[in-house]
């Protein structure tokens, strides 16, 4: 079956996303094994890759506008960044400033789109639970995992 074109143009991109979600998903999983860490690191650290995975659909989606898109695309280069306010490879901290920076700006589609932001985030949502309930569990609990100089920074790069 051939593709659109408009879908056609963005398979690279499509492949791309994949490719670092896999690998994502597959470094927090490595570093997880073996390890002593909280059932809240874990939960922050295993939903990393999801948000990710989400924030790539969102900034592939028409309905989402193109100013939030770019938001969005500021975030994802953040995340990917291994120098951000906290550097990747101090792990398991340097994700999960990653995974709250995502939590934020998924939020703040939620905010600006109101109901049709909760619907096309559940529609792009492959994780467990609710995303918005996921959601409110970081924002509720990020200030116990991350300094709050930190916390606010991110605030307000991201919010």
């Amino acid at each position: 079956m051939e593709r659109p074109p408009s879908e056609q143009q963005n398979l690279p991109e499509i492949r791309r996303a994949r490719g670092s979600y896999t690998r994502l998903r597959a470094r927090v999983t490595a570093w997880l094994e073996g390890r002593d860490v909280s059932d809240q690191v874990k939960e922050y650290l295993l939903l990393l890759p999801d948000l990710f995975a989400l924030l790539v659909r969102l900034m592939g989606d028409p309905r989402v506008d193109k100013s939030l898109r770019a938001q969005l695309a500021i975030v994802s280069v953040y995340v990917v960044s291994p120098i951000d306010l906290i550097p990747d490879f101090i792990l398991p901290i340097g994700l999960i400033d990653d995974t709250v920076a995502l939590a934020f700006i998924l939020t703040r589609v939620v905010k600006i789109m109101g109901e049709t932001g909760e619907d096309i985030l559940r529609q792009h949502w492959e994780g467990q639970g609710d995303v918005l309930a996921q959601l409110q569990n970081i924002a509720r609990t990020a200030d116990r995992l991350l300094n709050e100089r930190v916390l606010k920074r991110l605030g307000r790069l991201f919010k």
